[in-house]
């Protein structure tokens, strides 16, 4: 019998579609779901946490006032199928609604 860990473990690898410090994309997202590729399906890995399934992403962290600081990333956790349209960057680019650690 195994024994749940408490820990939640989310996986990220560069993002291909990241070009750049002014790019609205996230600069690392989930890896590829290899299992879904072959089923012709462009799907990432997410992360289960309580039974629900969450898209990860992670962004150039902003300060209060919407400056980005440097070296700094944001995890943004996305229940998957929360939107019509999987898009991370659709939130508010304000930085107003950004946690920084």
């Amino acid at each position: 019998m195994s024994e749940q860990s408490e820990n939640i473990y989310i996986n990220l690898v560069k993002n291909p579609k990241w070009d750049g410090v002014e790019s609205n994309q996230p600069i690392y997202v989930g890896p590829p779901n290899v299992e879904a590729q072959q089923k012709g399906k462009n799907w990432t890995v997410g992360a289960k946490i309580n039974g629900v399934w969450y898209n990860q992403a992670a962004f150039p962290t902003k300060d209060k006032n919407g400056n980005k600081v440097p070296g700094g990333l944001t995890i943004k956790l996305t229940p998957s199928g929360a939107g019509k349209k999987n898009d991370f960057a659709s939130g508010s680019s304000s930085g107003n609604d950004e946690y920084t650690f």
